[in-house]
């Protein structure tokens, strides 16, 4: 590592949310040294309280939140900016150089083609055949004729999901030619929450419905800032709510491989997250995400640490050092607490910022004890 004359300055955005909490924890296990600033829309977001200062952010999308972003950056003397926020990664990407120029502040994003290739599930599906990569037979919903060509190919069961939607929100199984109409026709009323907008048929993805539910795997990747593939590690997992719960540490070459190539074409900057399941025997990728995920704790735990990557690599301008994860290790997650003052949350809706997070922490909770 070159010499570090001080901490670099780290602000992670969006941290009510469990992949930008993740971030934290990746953090808190990176060798290098680093001093945190935590920012989200709500005093009631967990990660504020476990940084070394925290604000009140503007959403990323009002026209606050640039100017609120640079001053902070400023004030804090950022220099590394990151978030597990799909909306605040597609602000950061447009503004990374604006952001550079005028706090000097690097972000870990992504271009915005490759965040929106990933995002959107339907360009996600094109983009693959482009490539000529694996990838699950889809049809748009609201193109009849393909929906047609897709049912008649391959029968039910099918899956349909938001082409903009995140984790298991609004995905669901259709098994025959009725659920398929009331799909279609958007009677299904419980879609309508899934985005931030109401659901049309055009909003909606069919996709071929893969292999089986223990036959999942997420795979971690890491980019360098030319789009070079520096690692991966993958992870059998068991899906709770579109979260995973339970994870195991393997080789698993041939999915790693199928990632790999993927993240290779696709040249993210920093980590991607590749979902993939085995389906006939072959893993066939369903879902790319050039970001940070849920699980870059959990990989970080197991010696594959993104975040400290990022901080060497974008941060400090150093060759991305080498990830290799170690060990033969089951992860199973758990909800857990922590307990703050009263006055911390009124202090944060108050002025915006809280000085000293942790000072205010009344209790983690630390079950089981070890």
């Amino acid at each position: 590592m070159t010499g570090v004359t001080r901490p670099l300055n780290a602000l992670v955005l969006g941290v009510g949310g469990n992949v930008s909490q993740s971030i934290l924890k990746a953090l808190a296990l990176a060798p290098t040294p680093t001093r945190v600033v935590a920012a989200c829309i709500s005093p009631s977001s967990m990660g504020l309280y476990a940084a070394d200062r925290a604000y009140l952010s503007p959403l990323a999308r009002d026209s606050e939140f640039m100017p609120w972003l640079i001053g902070i950056c400023q004030a804090e003397a950022i220099d590394i900016v990151m978030s597990g926020s799909e909306i605040v990664l597609e602000v950061l990407s447009g503004q990374a150089e604006l952001l550079r120029e005028q706090a000097q502040a690097t972000c870990v994003v992504s271009s915005p083609q490759v965040l929106q290739t990933g995002r959107d599930k339907l360009l996600t599906g094109r983009w693959l055949e482009s490539q000529g990569l694996p990838g699950p037979p889809y049809a748009p919903v609201g193109d009849t004729d393909a929906v047609a060509r897709l049912v008649a190919s391959h029968g039910f069961p099918l899956i349909a999901k938001p082409r903009l939607g995140k984790g298991s929100d609004g995905v669901l199984t259709v098994r025959d030619e009725a659920d398929l109409e009331r799909i279609v026709f958007a009677e299904d009323l419980s879609l309508r929450d899934v985005i931030d907008r109401p659901v049309e048929p055009g909003d909606l993805l069919l996709q071929k419905y893969l292999g089986r539910d223990g036959d999942e795997y997420t795979v971690g990747c890491f980019c360098d800032r030319e789009g070079r593939l520096q690692g991966t590690i993958a992870l059998r997992r068991r899906l709770q709510a579109g979260t995973t719960v339970a994870a195991q540490l393997g080789d698993f070459p041939e999915v790693r491989e199928v990632a790999g190539r993927i993240v290779s074409a696709l040249a993210p900057a920093g980590p991607c997250n590749v979902q993939l399941r085995l389906h006939e025997g072959r893993p066939v990728p369903f879902e790319i995400n050039p970001r940070f995920s849920g699980t870059t704790a959990l990989r970080a735990r197991l010696g594959f640490n993104e975040v400290e990557a990022a901080l060497r690599h974008f941060g400090l301008g150093e060759p991305v050092p080498p990830l290799a994860a170690t060990g033969d290790a089951v992860a199973l997650r758990y909800w857990s607490e922590i307990y703050v003052s009263p006055r911390a949350e009124a202090e944060l809706s108050r002025s915006g910022r809280l000085d000293d997070p942790r000072s205010e922490l009344l209790a983690v909770e630390n079950w089981p004890q070890q």
